[in-house]
């Protein structure tokens, strides 16, 4: 049988003292004495009492609490992220409700309503595949209505008006073209992607065709897109096949370079003998396999802890006028 929680109305009965006199003891308020204290605090022990955080966060007018909304788990960007933003809070005496969309708009909209309803002091939110396709915004846009503090991180709309934490994914991915053409010699890139209906997928397209183009190479039949895995999977393995001066595979996104990876390695069973340069967005840990794989870093714990700064800022001033957007620094690996 499970016992029920002690409360502090039963803790007053049983020491003939009242509910305020009880609460202060345990909150150590100078206002009661010290022999006071004492007594509560050993019958709170002996029956095990644990404080109802969320009734006295109700009281005081704040939680002490955040809420991240991320569109999944799975991909290791976002585990970095969280950790980012946990350790940021815990160290700032904040703690963390997480929930995952698994990139579904109806998700994301009933966790942020019910987040905001009364058990988080700020939110935290990577937009879902679905909500920026839709390219409607309006269950986060009546959240930031109601005064409550929002920051986005990654996929981001720039018309909403609230913080935001991003990288230069144009510049990330001119930059690392260029590394491809200047420091490693390839001349013939192709580019992949599966995110290239997003925004920031769109960034990192453009800035690996005006890298090419500035070099006067030709993008023309060299940016593979697709919707699914298997789709990016037939057409790459098709490209490779027919094109065997293709030196090099930019990724726009983990899966992207994780099927340039196996693709490639398939290939050369099949008696494939080119040499060809992998780089993109991709996990860090993914160089364990190919260890010429470059990487383009992108200081995924680094973006969580500015997202969590941000956001506590807002909620502690109010005064403060206009949004951010900061921008964290990426790196080649």
């Amino acid at each position: 049988m499970i016992q029920s929680r002690t409360t502090l109305s039963e803790m007053s009965k049983a020491l003939n003292l009242s509910i305020s006199t009880v609460s202060k003891s345990l909150s150590d308020s100078s206002e009661i004495s010290a022999l006071t204290k004492k007594r509560v605090n050993e019958f709170a022990r002996q029956c095990n009492y644990i404080p109802n955080n969320l009734a006295a966060s109700f009281r005081k007018g704040y939680t002490n609490t955040i809420g991240l909304v991320i569109p999944n788990i799975l991909n290791p960007f976002y585990a970095k992220v969280l950790v980012g933003i946990e350790n940021y809070l815990d160290d700032k005496g904040y703690r963390l409700i997480t929930s995952i969309s698994n990139e579904s708009q109806d998700k994301e909209s009933k966790s942020l309503n019910k987040m905001a309803s009364g058990y988080v002091d700020g939110l935290i939110i990577c937009i879902s595949k679905e909500t920026e396709l839709k390219n409607k915004y309006d269950h986060i846009n009546g959240l930031i209505g109601q005064g409550t503090p929002i920051v986005m991180f990654d996929r981001i709309c720039e018309m909403i008006d609230c913080d935001k934490v991003i990288i230069d994914d144009y510049k990330a991915a001119y930059d690392t073209t260029e590394h491809l053409i200047s420091n490693e010699g390839c001349k013939n890139i192709i580019m992949t992607s599966l995110i290239n209906n997003l925004h920031h997928g769109k960034l990192r397209a453009e800035g690996y065709k005006n890298a090419m183009k500035s070099q006067n190479l030709d993008v023309n039949g060299k940016i593979l897109v697709a919707n699914t895995v298997e789709g990016l999977k037939e057409k790459l393995s098709a490209k490779l096949k027919t094109d065997k001066t293709i030196d090099a595979i930019f990724g726009v996104n983990e899966q992207a370079v994780l099927q340039a990876m196996h693709t490639t390695r398939r290939l050369k069973t099949e008696g494939f003998k080119n040499k060809i340069t992998i780089a993109g967005f991709c996990n860090q840990c993914q160089s364990d396999y190919n260890p010429s794989l470059i990487i383009v870093n992108q200081n995924a714990e680094e973006i969580g802890t500015q997202t969590a700064k941000l956001l506590l800022k807002r909620i502690k001033s109010t005064e403060i006028k206009g949004y951010r957007t900061k921008t964290v620094a990426v790196n080649l690996s």
